[in-house]
């Protein structure tokens, strides 16, 4: 039922006249939801979202559900693409998690149970085959608290590099990700990788005009000993 519904979307949007402006949605069923080097939840996830874009702007949502309901996550994100690069801010929200207020619409730096991302990336080109991404936390003292004062940030940094390739019908990313100074956020006590390893991608082609890409992971955390597999799915 889900690919004969993204087989309508499609062909709406076919149909469409070209414009400035592009409506997207779709969902991605994962078998464990990786995220920077940490297995959020302990089930496959369903991970829907949606975009609208208006030339190198897009507003968008993205989420993540645990089969068995054991993690949940609704973000909000503003995105601007110039050429090679992106500047994203991404505010993350975790309806049920206990740790964190569940009143959405408190944004009080201390007891918000949001947390905010600002996010630069240069997505690599047809002569430049790597991408870089740094991301600083900027608000959810509650997420992301100073060890020395819970109610004062931390400020956490991530940063991931990546290569980007292709063979035949498969495109593949190797990565390593880490964080610069301690981290709150993501568990470190200064310079640390938090994510190293490989993404192979494929399509498979089931009409002529719809095809089902997956997306293979395989990662570790270096700091905290742990490696992850995981497959993706995208409707």
């Amino acid at each position: 039922m889900l690919i004969l519904a993204g087989l309508s979307i499609k062909s709406i949007a076919q149909e469409s006249k070209p414009t400035n402006c592009k409506l997207s949605l779709g969902a991605d069923f994962a078998t464990s939801y990786l995220w920077r080097g940490y297995e959020l939840g302990n089930s496959p996830a369903v991970q829907p979202w949606g975009e609208f874009s208006y030339k190198g702007l897009t507003l968008g949502t993205w989420g993540s559900y645990g089969f068995t309901g054991d993690y949940k996550e609704v973000d909000l994100y503003v995105k601007y693409t110039h050429k090679d690069f992106t500047l994203t801010f991404v505010d993350l929200f975790y309806p049920g998690a206990e740790a964190f207020d569940q009143n959405f619409y408190n944004f009080k730096q201390s007891s918000t149970g949001h947390c905010g991302e600002l996010g630069l990336s240069f997505n690599g080109s047809e002569k430049i085959p790597f991408s870089v991404f740094g991301g600083v936390i900027l608000y959810g003292a509650s997420s992301d608290p100073d060890p020395s004062d819970s109610t004062s940030m931390n400020y956490s940094t991530y940063f991931e590099l990546k290569y980007l390739g292709a063979l035949n019908e498969y495109s593949y990313e190797v990565f390593a990700g880490f964080t610069p100074v301690q981290s709150t956020f993501y568990l470190t006590d200064g310079f640390a990788f938090v994510n190293v390893g490989a993404t192979v991608k494929k399509s498979i082609k089931l009409t002529d005009d719809f095809s089902l890409p997956l997306k293979l992971t395989l990662s570790t955390n270096p700091e905290i000993k742990k490696i992850y597999l995981s497959l993706l799915i995208s409707i």
